[in-house]
């Protein structure tokens, strides 16, 4: 029983990766389910697990050209779940931090939705800033902010020395403290250490 699954798991990932559409849909219908519970037991939230299943299956299908049939694809989209309930959590503790920024901040903070595009407006502000930043310091602070890497492993990936990496980062930070609105930097401090959400 488990090799058929397994043939079967890798005709799907064969033909899902060409664009098969009615194998997707069978790829679907076969792990949503598990991935579904497997986020509800993270996330305690039945709408926020289905909006989770959602985007993984999305990114299943935008991703698909790099599917290797050879691999457990059954591990591959839990592994993908895996990283999708860690965003959706930070990105909510995220959200949670402005929202009691925003009460002690702004006259308006009673109101959730002022909130939320107060919150929206820094994001794109940041973005937009980061944009700015020098090539080698924005490939050094995507890699710290949003991959995750440490200094090390930034500094063996774009053959530089540690101490370089860590001079571009003090200087990223520094040029968006600079250019930040004063009333909404400790929102930009409490998502620096989270990047990967903002993009």
């Amino acid at each position: 029983m488990n090799n058929f699954e397994k043939i079967n798991d890798a005709n799907l990932a064969h033909r899902v990766k060409y664009g098969d559409k009615e194998s997707y849909e069978e790829l679907y219908n076969k792990y949503a389910p598990k991935i579904y519970y497997f986020s509800l037991s993270y996330l305690k939230n039945e709408m926020d697990a289905e909006e989770l299943v959602q985007d993984v299956f999305l990114k299943i299908w935008e991703k698909r050209e790099i599917l290797d049939a050879s691999q457990n694809i059954k591990a591959y989209i839990f592994k993908i779940a895996v990283n999708t309930i860690y965003d959706f959590v930070r990105h909510k503790n995220i959200e949670n931090a402005f929202n009691d920024f925003a009460q002690v901040n702004y006259d308006k903070s009673s109101n959730s939705t002022w909130n939320k595009v107060i919150f929206n407006d820094m994001l794109s502000n940041l973005n937009e800033l980061v944009t700015q930043m020098p090539d080698q310091q924005r490939r050094v602070f995507h890699l710290s902010k949003r991959k995750g890497l440490t200094n090390e492993e930034i500094a063996k990936k774009l053959d530089i020395s540690k101490r370089t990496v860590e001079n571009q980062l003090y200087r990223a930070i520094a040029f968006l403290k600079e250019h930040f609105k004063k009333e909404t930097m400790l929102a930009l401090l409490l998502t620096l250490t989270n990047y990967s959400i903002l993009f």
